[in-house]
């Protein structure tokens, strides 16, 4: 066999270049492939918190417009509903879990809520959530408010 001198294989200073070029492409693929990962967890709290926000705010909207009666009580943070049919249900907030929840059956209604309050004024109750901050996501504070159809615990004669 007859070897070609000059001819034989790569030089150090070639392999060096080779290997901080597969570097550099290395450490950009994974600082995009990390971001895209944040991102997408940013993106899944989001809609897990709105989510949430939703189901909350569509409970107690068709709840409470259903009620004859309702009574805000325990520091504003829970309302106990009468139905026509004479049955009752209660939602309060539980600080501990961060859950709203159905009083007689512990049920969570939502979670991932940092505070809930309850008002009534000029035949509107007013409900505020704040909602937990997560990864990503900074915690707001939503204020909705629902005509009573019925009346305040209170207003009975």
């Amino acid at each position: 066999m007859k070897r070609i001198h000059g001819k034989g294989g790569f030089s150090i200073a070639e392999l060096l270049i080779a290997l901080g070029l597969t570097s550099l492409v290395a450490a950009a693929s994974f600082m995009v492939y990390f971001a895209g990962a944040k991102a997408w967890k940013r993106a899944e709290n989001l809609v897990e918190v709105q989510q949430n926000l939703r189901i909350a705010m569509n409970t107690l909207n068709t709840e409470i417009r259903k009620a004859d009666y309702f009574k805000i009580q325990h520091g504003n943070r829970e309302i106990t509903i009468s139905y026509p049919n004479g049955s009752t249900k209660g939602y309060k907030y539980h600080p501990a879990s961060g859950e709203i929840r159905i009083s007689e059956s512990g049920a969570t209604v939502a979670m991932h809520i940092d505070d809930l309050k309850f008002s009534y004024r000029d035949g509107l109750i007013i409900i505020e959530i704040t909602t937990k901050a997560m990864e990503g996501v900074r915690g707001e504070k939503y204020t909705f408010s629902i005509y009573a159809r019925g009346k305040a615990e209170d207003d009975r004669l």
